[in-house]
This record gives C-alpha cells, sequence and structure tokens, in this order.
C-alpha cells in the first residue's frame, strides 16, 4: 500500500527545494510528492503579471487540488508536510479536514501567533521596502543568504540561490499582513483540527523566527499538537546539516500515529 507524503514548498521556492528531504522520506517507505505549485507563473525570471493577482488563497487551492488527486490516484489520503509558506498551507487544509496528518516544518504563522522581528524585515527587505501587492518579487540575494541560509555551508549559497523564483506580491502581504487578506487564509481554527500535527522549529531562524513558531507549537498543543525543536539548524533545515536527523525523527513520530 502506498503511503503518500504531499511536500509543500515555501514563499519563493518550487518543489526542488525537497531535494534532499524527499529522498531521505522515501528510504522510510513513503511516496514524496512535490509540485510546485503555478509553475507557469512563479518562475525565475521575467514572470509576467498575472502572477501578481494571485493570493494566497489560491496557493491553497492549488495545495489542495494536489492533495486530492494524490488521494484519488493513490486510494490514500496523503500526509501534508509544509515548509515556511507552506507550513501556513498545510494549516488552512487540515483546518478544512484535508490530509491524515499536518507537519509544519519552520512554518509561517497564523494571525495570533505572528512576532515583529528586525531578522525577518531584513530577510525579506526589498519586498518589505517596496510593498507593491500589484507586483512579483524575488527574495533579495543577500537576506536569502542571511536570513534562510544561515547554517548552509556558504560555498553552497549561490547553488542554492539560483532556484529562487519570483513570487506574487499579493501573497508576500497576505502573509505579512493577514489582516489585508480577505480569505483570512492565515486565521485557523485549531479547534476544527483532528488529525495529528507535529511543528517542527529551529533555533537559529531567521525567517520564521523561533519564538514564532514556539506560538504556533503551543496553539496546537491545545489539540494535542506535538513540537520538536532543533538547535544548530535554521530556516533552510529541509537542507541543512541536520536534515537527516529530522527526517528520521518525523518518521518516527508518524509510526507513533499508525500511519
Amino acid at each position: 500500500m502506498e503511503k503518500p507524503i504531499l511536500m509543500i514548498h515555501g514563499v519563493g521556492c518550487g518543489g526542488d527545494a525537497w531535494s534532499v528531504m524527499a529522498p531521505l522520506m522515501q528510504a522510510k517507505g513513503w511516496t514524496p510528492y512535490t509540485p510546485t505549485l503555478y509553475p507557469q507563473f512563479r518562475v525565475k525570471e521575467n514572470p509576467t503579471g498575472q502572477l501578481s493577482t494571485l493570493g494566497l488563497h489560491d496557493y491553497v487551492e492549488a495545495a489542495k487540488t494536489e492533495a486530492l488527486a494524490i488521494e484519488r490516484s493513490t486510494g490514500e489520503e496523503p500526509v501534508l508536510m509544509g515548509h515556511s509558506m507552506g507550513g501556513l498551507i498545510v494549516q488552512k487544509l487540515a483546518e478544512q479536514g484535508v490530509g491524515k496528518a499536518a507537519i509544519l516544518v519552520t512554518p509561517a504563522q497564523p494571525v495570533d501567533c505572528q512576532v515583529q522581528d528586525l531578522r525577518v524585515l531584513f530577510t525579506f527587505a526589498n519586498v518589505v521596502l517596496k510593498g507593491d501587492p500589484k507586483l512579483s518579487y524575488k527574495v533579495w540575494k543577500t537576506g536569502f543568504r542571511w536570513g534562510v541560509l544561515n547554517q548552509v555551508a556558504p560555498e553552497r549559497h549561490d547553488e542554492i540561490y539560483a532556484s529562487a523564483l519570483y513570487d506574487s506580491g499579493l501573497v508576500y502581504q497576505h502573509l505579512g499582513k493577514p489582516a489585508t487578506d480577505p480569505h483570512r487564509v492565515a486565521v485557523i481554527n485549531e479547534r476544527s483540527i483532528e488529525c495529528p500535527i507535529l511543528t517542527i522549529g529551529a533555533v537559529q531562524d531567521r525567517a520564521t523566527v523561533i519564538q514564532a513558531v514556539r506560538k504556533v507549537a503551543q496553539k496546537y498543543a491545545r489539540v494535542g499538537g506535538d513540537y520538536r525543536e532543533y538547535d544548530g539548524a535554521a530556516h533552510w533545515i529541509i537542507d541543512e546539516p541536520k536534515t537527516a536527523a529530522v527526517t528520521a525523527d518525523i518518521c518516527e513520530w508518524l509510526e507513533s500515529k499508525g500511519l
């Protein structure tokens, strides 16, 4: 019987962000699915104006479509794993009853868990300072290196940044200022979530800072959620020295839930 896991990338990334963790999950008996959301619009260079018309709710619907397609094709409801923005998407899908388990890897936060932090502002400074939701943005290289890849060997930074994608300014706005989102994606009722949920935090994270991720964990602890925290890890925990250990812990957690 196939054990599907849908792995949802973060803002400015594509499915290839899972190139290290997905094979590790596969080696543990899982079948990873790593789509890129809206690949026709979210590109490395010269995005069309259509990208900036997409909001965070569109990304949620795209991920939901992927999850339901996996269930139809395999006969099994997938586990959902999301990194960064993908972690917020997974929270929203779990609230809607999609997925047999939810794994939030250094997740973007619901509105009641957000923390204002200068490290986040510097990481996304080019987006924050321009801040036009009618445009599209790629996070600036300095911010990406400093705030996302700070636990990755410097000689790998250029290689990883080369795969960065443009994203909708409207999506960035909905992530940073959720009150502007009429679809209220970042408003999550944890009491509506019935599946097992695991939150993963990284102490050296400068993009979704640990103080905020701990608040996410506390939110879901109220409904039986679990939490794992890793010192010596940062936002790119999906491809860092501790990634294998994190993946092993995730698989052990899934097994403990009978999955």
